[in-house]
């Protein structure tokens, strides 16, 4: 293995990185905003956006970017949108389709108590998906959001078939080259740990930092005091006994 492997495969893993980075930021909102739709009041918006998932969770990624790129190719070079963008483009239908079903799980998963106490409370729908619902769904949707960016890495690799000089596609030269295969597609496995590997941990660090909740206790509990399957310590709960006695 020499050093000018590693500066040739560099020049791959940028478009690598923008790649996944573009269509990383262009996926959440559109997963967002298609999770909205499928809950949304208008049948005509449940609909469309029902079909939009059905149809783009069926096709295979590399059946999607090369229908686009040979497909509608030309058209899409005549409005000066480039292997790239079309590489983005299916990246994005694709996973927007899943994320935006794990989204909508999300939302579907508060209860219809929440919805009634902020409309008791004189609260617009919109007003209620703003500030009751979208911040409960935004902590929970970390880890399914970095396991759709983590799939977007590994889908990147795919845009070599539409002629995107991508890492993989780099990988591929090199190894025309060099005859090494099996040096040149472990380094190039190295390369995507390296966006893989954050992704994962920093997500399993935040949700590790949300998911510690420290209960809490009463001014006269005791640290050690034991505490009851509803989470009362008996010293409260007897004082609570014989307050009602008598």
């Amino acid at each position: 293995m020499e050093t000018s492997w590693i500066s040739f495969l560099i020049r791959g893993f940028e478009t690598t990185v923008m790649l996944v980075v573009i269509s990383s930021v262009i996926t959440v909102v559109a997963a967002a905003v298609v999770a909205l739709g499928r809950i949304s009041t208008r049948r005509s918006v449940r609909l469309l956006t029902r079909v939009y998932v059905e149809v783009f969770r069926s096709i295979p990624l590399p059946v999607l970017l090369a229908g686009l790129y040979f497909g509608f190719g030309p058209q899409f070079e005549n409005i000066g949108v480039t292997a790239f963008g079309l590489a983005v483009l299916g990246l994005v239908l694709n996973e927007t389709a899943y994320l935006a079903e794990v989204y909508r799980g999300l939302i579907s998963s508060v209860r219809i108590g929440q919805w009634r106490a902020a409309a008791s409370l004189g609260l617009t729908r919109w007003q209620t998906l703003r500030h009751v619902l979208i911040p409960q769904v935004t902590t929970a949707a970390g880890p399914q959001t970095a396991n759709g960016i983590i799939y977007l890495v590994k889908g990147s690799a795919l845009a070599s078939l539409i002629t995107v000089p991508e890492l993989t596609m780099y990988g591929t030269r090199l190894v025309v080259d060099t005859f090494r295969p099996l040096e040149v597609y472990l380094l190039i496995a190295v390369f995507y740990l390296l966006l893989t590997v954050p992704v994962a941990y920093v997500t399993r660090a935040m949700t590790g930092r949300r998911g510690r909740v420290r209960p809490k206790r009463g001014p006269h509990t005791r640290p050690d005091a034991p505490r009851d399957s509803a989470g009362s310590s008996p010293q409260h709960t007897e004082k609570a006994w014989t307050s009602t006695s008598t």
